[in-house]
């Protein structure tokens, strides 16, 4: 890559890092915002839930803006209004202002995310197989960002909150936010608008009449849905088996996303030997099987480390296969088909935070784990049967 297009990866990686550190950052502090909110885990969070729901509703909403106008200037507003969000998080008082606050910054990220990876559409795309490896390549690497911010950002806001409370955790997420912000601005180009001339709503029409894209669409919920029922609560797992601290529980977590991260960055070169349905098939049926030992066997915590780093190895393949084949479906609505996969990928979290709680509380984390397991065998049954029908 020339120099040029180093930084604007670099650009979009750290963007996504900051807005990953913000959304990944509340599983591990959820026993502790409980704890000074006078609320148990399952009411906290709903902290999750409606951070999920602002995204999964303001997504396909803001998407068609993604078509028609500058990525750059969407970006831009995106993250403005997410470090608005964070900024009111660190200063709240109460479980209903965190609420509302967690739900801005749902907008601001609703806004920003799908416009990334409709960007790297945009500008790395290509007519070539040359062209097309390397859009693979920067989408895992950009999609890596979001593993680091587990690895680093939530340890990191753990640490901070061990130090002084848990608002430091969101004192320093705003801080990177507002950093992260500058160098877009200094940084990243316009990409040119598209120059169709089509309604509002007809964006939508093209999105769901292109061949595959819905089915694709609901592979990623069931895949996300999968995963972060189980992720939502790791962190309270944790607690309550094992009495972890909140910095041990922070180190468990960066174990999670160096791992994750890992998968992430080979995750484009796998995808060039294996092509991104197979890629995608593989990774849901392995991801099945260790989900299942996270819960089944996961009592010791050895053994739970082990199948949760194979897990992570895993999703950070088979999530940037997910990516990079719905970026390349629709080339003409990029913005808004991934508008739509954020909306699903936050729906998964609403109903698998929303669902988890009820499971966790009553049955026991074994039960997330069996959920889960179903549902990545759902989605990977459907990647077959759309493996078939494209033959």
């Amino acid at each position: 890559m020339k120099m040029k297009q180093i930084f604007i990866v670099l650009s979009l990686f750290i963007g996504v890092f900051v807005v990953g550190a913000d959304s990944f950052i509340i599983s591990p502090l959820l026993p502790t915002i409980a704890q000074n909110f006078h609320a148990s885990i399952a009411q906290t969070a709903l902290g999750v839930t409606a951070y999920a729901l602002c995204e999964m509703l303001g997504a396909p909403l803001f998407g068609p803006f993604g078509d028609r106008f500058s990525k750059r200037k969407l970006l831009l507003t995106g993250i403005g209004i997410f470090l608005i969000g964070t900024l009111l998080c660190a200063l709240a008082t109460n479980l209903a202002t965190f609420y509302l606050y967690r739900a801005i910054a749902g907008l601001g990220a609703a806004l920003f995310l799908p416009n990334v990876w409709a960007f790297i559409g945009s500008y790395f795309s290509g007519k070539t197989h040359a062209e097309t490896n390397r859009m693979n390549k920067i989408m895992g690497i950009v999609m890596a960002a979001l593993s680091l911010s587990v690895a680093l950002g939530v340890p990191l806001g753990s640490f901070l909150a061990q130090l002084s409370n848990w608002h430091m955790a969101f004192w320093a997420s705003a801080i990177l936010t507002a950093c992260a912000a500058l160098v877009i601005l200094l940084v990243l180009p316009d990409t040119p608008t598209t120059a169709q001339k089509i309604s509002y709503l007809q964006n939508f029409k093209q999105v769901f009449s292109t061949k595959g894209a819905l089915r694709a669409l609901v592979i990623s919920l069931f895949y996300m849905f999968a995963f972060y029922l189980v992720y939502t609560f790791l962190g309270s797992f944790l607690t309550v088996t094992f009495h972890l601290s909140l910095g041990q529980r922070g180190l468990v977590f960066f174990l999670y996303g160096v791992a994750n991260f890992i998968g992430a960055i080979f995750g484009g070169a796998v995808m060039n030997r294996l092509g991104r349905v197979r890629s995608i098939l593989m990774n849901a049926a392995l991801s099945a099987l260790f989900v299942l030992g996270l819960g089944l066997l996961g009592s010791q915590l050895p053994i739970l480390l082990i199948f949760l780093i194979l897990l992570a190895l895993s999703m950070g393949l088979g999530v940037t296969a997910i990516s990079a084949y719905i970026v390349s479906i629709a080339p003409q609505n990029r913005s808004t088909l991934m508008s739509f996969n954020s909306s699903v990928l936050y729906l998964g979290l609403t109903i698998g935070s929303s669902l988890g709680g009820l499971l966790f509380q009553n049955i026991g984390f074994w039960s997330l784990a069996t959920v889960s397991a179903v549902a990545f065998l759902t989605a990977a049954v459907m990647v077959m049967t759309m493996q078939r029908s494209a033959k």
